[in-house]
């Protein structure tokens, strides 16, 4: 077990050294995964990363913004902490490797999900769990989805499921019941929507016949 901030490496400090003292050092407590993993990162990487990342909105990471933005592809300076630790979570597996996460499925339509959406079509993305609005955590209303990503060339389709309720008995039946295939060319830049082929194709040519209010 190692403790440190996931997402801030040493390079956080660099020119800026004299700016930091003992004490704000120690709060930012940055992380060396090359370090501290040394073996595990030098032989690749993880196995396996899985997670349900902090849900922490975008209005109280003002210090750490301009950091992210330089670090990491698919962060934009609105976007909620969960977005990059989604990339970097990838980037520490090894090949085929495989990431899975619990996170708000706000991404796939938010205008701050524009820059992951674009990433994760660089990605192998296998597998996308939707449970909308379903209360998975009675304590808070976080409109989640899992999200599995395996670390080799991208694929053409993902596997999408839009869980209806949570009266399921075991999610793994669940997901095998109500699987479908979504190719990655029909994904909007704007948006993504997971939809069965048949319903795409009837959204599109009522797209293409009006304009969208």
């Amino acid at each position: 077990i190692k403790c440190g901030n996931s997402l801030i490496g040493p390079d956080f400090f660099h020119g800026q050294q004299d700016a930091f003292d003992e004490e704000e050092s120690y709060r930012i407590n940055a992380f060396d995964w090359k370090t501290e993993f040394s073996t595990i990162m030098k032989n690749g990487g993880f196995d396996a990363v899985i997670g349900n990342p902090p849900y922490v909105r975008q209005e109280s990471l003002g210090e750490f913004k301009d950091y992210f933005q330089r670090t990491y592809k698919a962060y934009t300076g609105t976007s909620d902490l969960y977005v990059p630790f989604i990339e970097k979570g990838v980037s520490l597996l090894c090949a085929d490797g495989l990431f899975s996460y619990i996170v708000a499925n706000k991404w796939m339509r938010a205008n701050y999900g524009a820059a992951l959406r674009q990433w994760l079509k660089t990605q192998c993305v296998e597998e996308i769990v939707d449970f909308g609005d379903l209360p998975v955590f009675k304590q808070a209303t976080t409109y989640p989805c899992i999200l599995r990503i395996a670390k080799r060339d991208p694929g053409e389709e993902i596997q999408a499921v839009n869980v209806r309720n949570l009266e399921f008995v075991n999610l793994d039946t669940c997901v095998a019941d109500e699987r479908f295939s979504i190719a990655v060319s029909s994904l909007q830049d704007d948006g993504w929507t997971l939809t069965r082929r048949e319903r795409h194709a009837l959204l599109s040519k009522i797209r293409e016949k009006g304009m969208p209010l």
